[in-house]
C-alpha cells in the first residue's frame, strides 16, 4: 500500500510539473496578434454603418471604427461579409473576431455575445413624408409602416396602433424608396440611418421624424462571449479615440451636419 501511495504521489508531482511547464491557453487577443489580422464582420446593406459602395467595397461608420481598433492592435483589418442572421453564429464559431454593423446592444443578445462600450446612441424612430400630414403615431392606424426583414415593432407600438400594417423590405434602401414614392406611410429604423437616407435623397426637407415615438437604442461592436481581455482592450481603444477627438471626426465624416449628442464612455 505504501508503494502504491508513493507511486501516486510521484505521478501527481509529474503532472503538476508538466502543467506548470505548458504555456497558458491562448485567448482571442493572442490569436489576433499571432494571425496579424482582425477579422471584422461587415454587411453590404446597413448604411451608413456598414454597406457596399461601388468602387470602394464595404465602407461605413462602424467599419472605420473597426479599422482604428485594428491599427491600435498593430494588425491589419480583414472584412468578412456576413448577413444579419449570421452575426452571432459568426462570432461563436470564430469566423469573425468582432461584428461592426451598427448592432443594437440588446439584453437578449448579451446572453449569447458580448458588447463593447456604445459608440452610437441613436433611438429607433419613424420617418414620414412632411406633406403626409402624419404627426402622431396613432395616425398610422390602417396605414403602412416599412421595416427591414431583420427588424421588429416593439410591443408598446403594436398595442398603440393595432391596425397598422407592417410591410417588410429586403434592405433599408428599398424601405426608404417605398416611403419616398408613397408606397408606405412611415419608415421605422435607427434615427441616424433615417436622417442619413433623407440627406442622401437630395431633398431632406421633404421628410420629418415623428416626434411622439422613440425607442432607446445604443450600438457597439459585438464580440465573442467570455473573452474579457479582448473586450477590455477594445473598450480602452474606443475611450482613447474619444479622448483624442478621433471618434468625433469619424462620426462627422458620416453623419454631419447631424449633431453628435453623445460621448463614448464606460457603461
Amino acid at each position: 500500500m505504501a508503494v502504491n501511495r508513493n507511486w501516486a504521489g510521484l505521478l501527481a508531482a509529474i503532472v503538476l510539473v508538466m502543467a506548470s511547464a505548458m504555456p497558458a491557453s491562448a485567448d482571442k487577443l493572442d490569436d489576433i496578434k499571432a494571425r496579424g489580422k482582425l477579422l471584422v464582420g461587415v454587411t453590404e446593406s446597413s448604411p451608413p454603418f456598414s454597406y457596399l459602395q461601388p468602387g470602394k467595397g464595404i465602407v461605413g461608420y462602424d467599419v472605420d471604427l473597426a479599422a482604428r481598433v485594428a491599427k491600435a492592435l498593430g494588425v491589419a483589418p480583414e472584412k468578412i461579409p456576413i448577413i444579419n442572421a449570421e452575426r452571432i453564429s459568426a462570432l461563436q464559431s470564430d469566423r469573425v473576431d468582432l461584428v461592426a454593423v451598427g448592432m443594437t446592444r440588446s439584453k437578449g443578445r448579451a446572453k449569447e455575445i458580448a458588447f463593447s462600450y456604445a459608440y452610437l446612441d441613436s433611438p429607433h424612430m419613424v420617418l414620414v413624408r412632411k406633406n403626409s400630414g402624419i404627426e402622431r403615431i396613432t395616425q398610422l392606424a390602417g396605414r403602412k409602416l416599412a421595416l427591414v426583414k431583420s427588424a421588429s415593432v416593439d410591443a408598446k407600438l403594436k398595442a398603440a396602433v393595432p391596425t397598422m400594417q407592417i410591410v417588410f423590405f429586403d434592405d433599408y434602401n428599398a424601405a426608404f424608396t417605398a416611403l419616398a414614392n408613397g408606397a408606405v406611410d412611415g419608415f421605422l429604423a435607427d434615427k441616424m440611418l433615417l436622417l442619413w437616407f433623407a440627406q442622401k435623397s437630395g431633398h431632406p426637407a421633404d421628410f420629418t421624424l415623428m416626434g411622439d415615438y422613440q425607442l432607446p437604442r445604443t450600438a457597439g461592436f459585438a464580440l465573442k462571449k467570455n473573452e474579457p481581455r479582448f473586450l477590455n482592450v477594445v473598450n480602452q481603444i474606443l475611450l482613447k479615440l474619444e479622448a483624442s477627438g478621433e471618434a468625433v471626426k469619424i462620426y462627422d465624416s458620416w453623419f454631419a451636419p447631424v449633431p453628435r449628442t453623445f460621448r463614448i464612455q464606460p457603461d
